[in-house]
């Protein structure tokens, strides 16, 4: 009985030990979200999304809008194919995903290969009351610009852009607004010259980000479009 029982102890030792690597590598692994918008100009067909070999999304359209999909966080391969095949890639990239990333082909095709961009999202709540947003530049031929956000229907004569001099391939840093409709103006940078106007309704404890888009061939009409990031 006595060596009996001086064998199973060892044995219940190791199962805890197990249990407790188990419970550890458990608790190391987090998710991620991310979002992927089309954003290059003159692709020939619509874009089919795989990530790690597996098929995510398919017939995505240009300047399509986006809402975030659940993965593993970390390192993860992003393959974009014309829609409908499996082959003859229009772009890859090894992306690293976290808490929440949007992701873009972008660029002129053109017969090249677009960019892939990644921007890192910030969806921390706003107060009661209040709503964030944020522009993004992914207009390739744009140039720089000034944006004005402004109470609907308001006009910008002697305001002073709430960010300026925005160029593409980047963010802007998130506006802390009170929730209310408001009017995004994009202008040439240093000037009052309107490139696009749009109109949103922020609401209370909401996060959203404007994207500035090419046309789907590139140059103008330049548009706008809204993510809803948060809320």
């Amino acid at each position: 009985m006595k060596g009996r029982l001086l064998r199973v102890v060892p044995l219940a030792a190791t199962v805890v030990l197990l249990g407790a690597a188990l419970l550890t590598v458990g608790c190391s692994s987090s998710s991620g979200r991310f979002r992927y918008v089309q954003a290059a100009t003159a692709v020939p067909t619509s874009v089919d999304l795989q990530v790690d070999g597996k098929s995510i999304q398919t017939a995505i359209g240009f300047g399509q809008t986006a809402t975030y999909r659940t993965i593993s966080s970390g390192t993860h391969k992003f393959v974009f194919f014309p829609s409908g095949t499996t082959s003859n890639p229009y772009a890859s990239a090894s992306i690293s995903v976290g808490a929440y990333t949007t992701v873009f082909t972008a660029g002129e095709f053109s017969g090249s290969i677009p960019e892939v961009l990644t921007f890192t999202d910030d969806n921390t709540i706003p107060t009661t009351g209040n709503a964030r947003l944020r522009i993004l530049h992914v207009s390739p031929t744009i140039g720089s610009v000034d944006i004005y956000v402004v109470p609907t229907g308001n006009d910008i004569s002697g305001l002073n852009p709430q960010i300026s001099g925005l160029t593409y391939k980047n963010a802007s840093n998130y506006l802390q607004l009170s929730a209310n409709g408001y009017d995004v103006w994009v202008t040439v940078a240093g000037t009052q010259v309107l490139l696009i106007r749009d109109s949103y309704t922020l609401t209370s404890e909401q996060v959203r980000t404007v994207v500035i888009l090419d046309s789907s061939q590139g140059g103008g009409q330049y548009s706008q479009i809204i993510l809803n990031d948060l809320n």
